[in-house]
Order: structure tokens, then C-alpha cells, then sequence
């Protein structure tokens, strides 16, 4: 019999710098981050310069965050928003309003996709009316560290604002709850990762928000989850979920 020969897709380990579901470039290269791998994004010439584009315009927007967040000088802020100006002056010219369907779906797969459409005050036809304050003014007061909060669901608030995931011992310092407690707490709200292992190198984490386990291959979720469930009772509650 004939064998089909089908493109093996290039992935690579996911770099923890890179937000999950978002786009980077690697050697040039566009790839896009999904949990722990990031696979190449085969793409025409005009989509791979829109997405590099809007990566760049994306990193620039998060670093001004940054710098209002942690209190940096007027003088700083000022430089990054002459460059964000710059960045989004040079691609609107070539490839039109970040709202715009072209941009759209080159980029609306990424995390940080709506964040880059907010750059821009829309008219009810979707025409620009302007651009966002945060391209001229402070929009973001600097953030005060928390360092202790009295419910487990403040702390995962917490966690998943500055940590971007659910950061157990994080959390732990915060409420000064046991893990125990806090996955009592946070019962189907929080669930136990299939994929963690205590002790491996793959950067796995042990707990996932209840919207991204509940996701995805759900029937392949609930088959692992079954199998484990077997011999720890932990994990039936994932179960009961997946089948839900």
C-alpha cells in the first residue's frame, strides 16, 4: 500500500518567557506557545510581517505597563511611549488598524490580541477616532505589593495577576492556608495537573484554573484521569468534571 508522507510539524520546549498562547519569534521564525511546547506557524510572507509586526507593537505595550506599574521616571515612560507611537505609526501605514480583519486573523489567536485592539478608540463604523490615552499619559498607577490576603480565592486572584498561573506556595504565603486547605477552598475552581510529576524537569505545573483544564482533548483528560484515579483518590474529583 501506498504510506502517506504528511510534514512533521516543528515543535519546540515552550520558553517559560513566552506567554502561553501567544506568538514569538525563534531564529527568525514564527512560532506560537501552546502549554509546554511552542510549534512553528507555517505562514505567506504578508502574514508572518503583520504577526512580527504586532509582536513588536505587543512587547512594547507590555514593557510601558511595566514601567507605570513599577513606578519608573516620567523621562523613561516618555522614551517608551515615543517608541510605541513609532511601532504603530509604521505598521497602521502598511497594514491598516490593528481592529482590522486582516489583522485580525493574523492575530487574534494571540493572548494579548485584545489588549492591542484597546490601542486604538474606535467610531461606530470602526473608524479611528483616536488613539488611547496610554500612548501620551500615565494610564496605570504604580502597584502595591500584596502580601497577605484572608481567602483562598483572593490569593488565587492574586497569583494569577502577578504570576500569570496558579502558583501554589505563592498562595500559601499569602493566606498562610495549607495546601490541603487551599484545594478544599478552591474546590472545581482549581484542578490537579495530570501532566505534573514531583521531581521532573518538565515545567509542568501541578494546578491549573478549572477553564483551562476543562479544555482541549477532554475525552484524552478524562481517560488519564481515570487511569490515575485508580490509585489516588485525588484525582476523582477531576473526573467527575471531565465527564460533566
Amino acid at each position: 500500500f501506498d504510506e502517506i508522507a504528511e510534514d512533521e510539524e516543528i515543535t519546540i520546549p515552550a520558553d517559560p518567557n513566552v506567554k502561553n498562547f501567544s506568538y514569538t519569534i525563534v531564529d527568525g521564525d514564527v512560532y506560537f506557545r501552546e502549554n509546554s511546547i511552542m510549534h512553528k506557524v507555517e505562514l505567506n510572507a504578508t502574514a508572518e510581517n503583520r504577526i512580527k509586526g504586532l509582536i513588536e507593537i505587543r512587547d512594547c505595550v507590555r514593557e510601558l505597563i511595566e514601567y507605570q506599574t513599577e513606578g519608573y521616571p516620567d523621562y523613561d515612560i516618555k522614551k517608551q511611549q515615543e517608541k510605541l507611537n513609532a511601532l504603530y505609526d509604521k505598521y497602521t501605514h502598511k497594514y491598516g488598524l490593528i481592529n482590522s480583519r486582516g489583522n485580525s486573523l493574523a492575530f487574534s489567536d494571540d493572548s494579548s490580541y485584545f489588549l492591542l485592539c484597546s490601542l486604538e478608540v474606535m467610531g461606530e463604523n470602526g473608524e479611528l477616532q483616536r488613539k488611547a490615552d496610554i500612548f501620551t499619559k500615565r494610564t496605570i498607577g504604580a502597584k502595591r505589593e500584596i502580601t497577605k490576603v484572608d481567602t483562598a480565592s483572593e490569593a488565587l486572584a492574586v497569583s494569577l495577576a502577578e504570576k500569570a498561573k496558579v502558583d501554589m506556595e505563592f498562595m500559601m504565603s499569602l493566606t498562610g492556608k495549607t495546601e490541603d486547605e487551599i484545594v478544599k477552598d478552591l474546590e472545581n475552581v482549581i484542578f490537579r495537573s495530570t501532566q505534573y510529576t514531583e521531581g521532573s524537569t518538565i515545567p509542568f505545573d501541578k494546578y491549573l484554573t478549572a477553564d483551562e483544564y476543562l479544555s482541549g482533548n477532554v475525552r484524552q483528560k478524562l481517560i488519564t484521569a481515570k487511569l490515575l484515579a485508580e490509585t489516588d483518590d485525588t484525582f476523582k474529583i477531576n473526573v467527575e468534571a471531565l465527564e460533566k
